[in-house]
């Protein structure tokens, strides 16, 4: 599975997006989709027991998010911090959401909450340099299987030219 999209939400507002692989064609406009993403959390909380809904299917793809509440420095009370992942869907993807992202998700939200604790929440710019957190999180699970197989072929040929220089240099 490839992850298309990450990132984070605050108060049905994105603080940090990465996108990996476009999901669709079409412009859509971010702050509707994060509040969508807000409203369906919202009513899975109070519809359900907390953390009961994992993930949201579409017929191509599959939102998987994770929520905490997080509370700025001029805030007087708690609000939600989303995190969330756009993955293509394929068979298996359960085990693999449970397995896989729900954990990274969780990450996310840890480092996030350790990084930004008691800070003004609402100056968006500060987050930019977060992507490198969803990076480092994501890893290789943000390459398709050619972008892996690529990967894997260059550090071959790579390995293979310094022997030949070394061999070179020997003779």
């Amino acid at each position: 599975m490839v992850i298309r999209e990450a990132g984070l939400m605050l108060g049905g507002y994105f603080l940090v997006k990465r996108s990996y692989h476009k999901s669709t064609k079409a412009k859509i406009d971010k702050d509707l989709r994060s509040g969508l993403f807000t409203a369906i959390l919202k009513f899975a909380e109070s519809a359900f027991t907390k953390d009961s809904v994992e993930y949201i299917k579409g017929t191509k793809f599959l939102i998987s998010f994770k929520y905490d509440k997080i509370k700025g420095l001029h805030s007087n009370k708690s609000e939600y911090l989303i995190s969330y992942v756009i993955i293509d869907k394929e068979k298996r993807a359960e085990k693999y959401i449970h397995n896989i992202i729900q954990p990274l998700l969780e990450k996310v939200l840890v480092e996030f909450k350790s990084t930004y604790f008691q800070k003004n929440l609402s100056e968006v710019s500060q987050f930019k340099d977060f992507k490198h957190v969803l990076d480092r999180i994501f890893g290789t699970d943000t390459e398709t299987v050619e972008q892996k197989l690529r990967a894997i072929f260059d550090k071959r040929r790579k390995k293979k030219e310094r022997k030949k220089k070394t061999k070179n240099k020997m003779i």
